[in-house]
């Protein structure tokens, strides 16, 4: 198993960049009067005993302060709050310097759960440090940091954890999960993020396979955000194929097929561009489809999709030069990547061509206009449209020349016209 080097392991965070900043001093000493406690939880603490965490590590608070008391304080300091998601407890604060810039802080009061359906749970506040830690999914993330660096681990496991990176969550899976099923996503992220090397925990992998089918049910937001961070780790194609051994896949893409974790893995790891490494898993135009309306993808992400899969006729005559021009530059590149991740077409030598061909290609404006077309004696209506799409393909073919020989083109058209 993996572990933290001891020597950069510590359980007092005083030096953290993060929490030496005067905004972030500034927060906790406003709501740290009167016994009330408030601390840093989650990720900037857990960034920080791994040895990832910087400066602007965003850092979210646990406060036993009712969010109305929260606001009261801050407002009375002139700090900004907004009640962004004050019926389950928290509040964004917004500290401004002289110079203009701005941070922000999450600030969630102790609660457990009453009722809990994901996002949409009911909480009920508290004084319990040790049920606020209960009721989180991970043992990592529910470790806790006061303004003095010292480190609060209420479920006894998170230091523990982190220093072996074992991902799990805090008592049982099934029940955490079932709380809300988009932590079978965040396992996997966080597993295959801190522990790739290692075999995912044994009841949190049986938990989530036995939760695969209530995944569709997640928002497609939701699940959109968390697999594009999947899709961004190195160790992705991993990820990936231990989510398809799981079943998990179908369920958050909404099909059955045979999905392409060995084309995304062809793409070599941590592929920078996550809406194409999503492409690659995806077999045909009809999944990739069925996905993008699963996960909510937004217009323009669908358009690029529907472009990257659907077949060029330009390229199919073989004409690279048409195909650049007219499907453009950055669809040709989607076809590229996908192709080469698939040994039989990456060896061909076509798709290297069309990798040359790219590099050196500026699409050139076509140079006729309306303007042209009445000078050669056309009046204005349809048949502009339709004699300018034929000089285009013409232009094109003839490796785009200039405005005085399309001119030409034009009046030696017009003239055939004539003559037929």
């Amino acid at each position: 198993m993996n572990m933290v080097e001891m020597d950069k392991f510590r359980e007092n965070l005083g030096d953290a960049k993060w929490l030496q900043r005067q905004d972030t001093q500034k927060i906790l000493r406003l709501l740290n009067t009167d016994g009330a406690i408030t601390r840093a939880v989650g990720g900037c603490v857990r960034d920080t005993l791994l040895g990832c965490a910087t400066e602007d590590t965003e850092v979210d608070l646990a406060t036993n302060l009712v969010p109305e008391e929260v606001m009261a304080r801050l407002s009375k300091a002139e700090v900004t709050t907004h009640p962004t998601g004050i019926e389950h407890g928290t509040i964004t604060a917004v500290l401004r310097d002289a110079n203009g810039s701005h941070s922000t802080f999450e600030i969630t009061t102790l609660r457990t759960d009453i009722v809990t359906h994901g996002r949409f749970a009911q909480v009920a506040f508290s004084q319990d440090w040790d049920g606020d830690a209960a009721r989180r999914d991970l043992t990592i993330n529910a470790l806790y940091c006061d303004g003095d660096g010292t480190v609060y681990d209420p479920t006894g496991q998170g230091l523990e954890d982190i220093k072996n990176l074992r991902i799990r969550f805090i008592g049982h899976a099934a029940q955490r999960i079932e709380e809300d099923f988009l932590r079978v996503l965040r396992f996997f992220r966080f597993h295959f993020t801190l522990a790739a090397k290692d075999p995912p925990d044994a009841e949190a992998l049986a938990a989530s396979t036995a939760a695969a089918t209530h995944l569709g049910g997640l928002s497609g937001e939701r699940k959109l955000s968390e697999m594009l961070k999947i899709l961004a780790l190195p160790s992705a194609g991993e990820a990936l194929q231990a989510m398809l051994d799981g079943q998990l896949l179908p369920a958050i893409f909404g099909c059955e097929t045979e999905f392409r974790v060995d084309r995304l893995t062809a793409m070599g790891p941590q592929p920078t561009d996550r809406l194409l490494a999503l492409m690659a898993l995806f077999p045909d135009l009809e999944t990739a489809l069925i996905a993008a309306k699963s996960l909510r993808l937004s217009g323009k992400q669908l358009a690029r999709i529907q472009a990257a899969f659907s077949p060029s006729e330009h390229l199919k005559a073989g004409d690279i030069r048409a195909a650049l021009y007219f499907d453009g530059v950055a669809c040709l590149q989607d076809k590229a990547a996908l192709a080469m991740a698939e040994p039989q077409k990456a060896e061909d030598g076509f798709w290297a061509e069309v990798l040359r061909a790219i590099q050196g290609f500026e699409k050139p404006d076509f140079p006729l206009n309306g303007a042209m077309m009445m000078r050669a004696g056309m009046e204005p209506g349809p048949a502009m449209g339709v004699m300018a799409q034929g000089i285009e393909i013409w232009w094109v073919g003839e490796n785009f020349p200039g405005a005085e020989a399309v001119e030409a083109e034009l009046v030696s058209r017009l003239a055939s016209a004539v003559e037929a």
